[in-house]
């Protein structure tokens, strides 16, 4: 059985909101992440860092990696377009968008305004950051101008990357309602009875 090292607020969401989805049975080795006692990103599992998956034999820690080691394994063709598909490509540039590109600027905004206590320091790089954030938010707006999740018209893991990255986003008052469409995709995202399993 799957074992997921999960702590809230960490992209570990991301890998048991899947498994919910899915319905394939897993069980939590749970933790609190706690800011003040673990440095930069150092987090508490055998690889350092949140989602941290076992499996059998097989180890897995990135996010975009479990995801697809589960999709293959345990997915039946759920959740991913079928290759060939036209969806196919978009669902694999945005699948990987959510770590390659849509998380730095979170990332970075994460790192001076939640680890560190000199933000008021940092105005000129938040607000420029703020800005590539802005870039970020532009495409999810113009991907769900005529569907309702990034890949077409079903759910598919991709949402589930790009969600996580969102909502963060959100929690961070990046995203704001000057981007509709993007703020209504995490709000309706959140309505899903698997995320929300997920974070209870």
């Amino acid at each position: 059985m799957i074992r997921l090292h999960f702590a809230p607020l960490t992209r570990s969401i991301r890998i048991r909101w899947l498994l919910e989805e899915l319905e394939v049975a897993y069980e939590l080795t749970r933790s609190e992440f706690n800011r003040e006692t673990q440095k930069g990103f150092s987090q508490a599992t055998p690889s350092g860092n949140y989602p941290y998956m076992e499996d059998g034999s097989v180890t897995l820690s990135e996010s975009g990696a479990i995801v697809q080691y589960i999709l293959e394994q345990y997915g039946k063709g759920r959740l991913e377009p079928p290759i060939g598909s036209l969806e196919r490509a978009a669902y694999l540039q945005w699948l990987h968008f959510a770590e390659g590109t849509a998380a730095s600027p979170i990332n970075t905004t994460v790192w001076l305004t939640v680890y560190r206590q000199d933000a008021d320091r940092h105005t000129e790089i938040i607000e420029a950051v703020r800005e590539s954030a802005n870039t970020v938010f532009d495409r999810v707006e113009a991907a769900l101008e005529h569907r309702p999740y990034l890949a077409g018209d079903e759910l598919t893991a991709a949402d589930i990357m790009m969600g996580f990255t969102l909502a963060t986003a959100k929690w961070l008052n990046l995203l704001t309602d000057s981007h509709p469409r993007a703020s209504a995709y995490v709000n309706r995202l959140f309505e899903r009875p698997a995320l929300q399993r997920a974070l209870a």
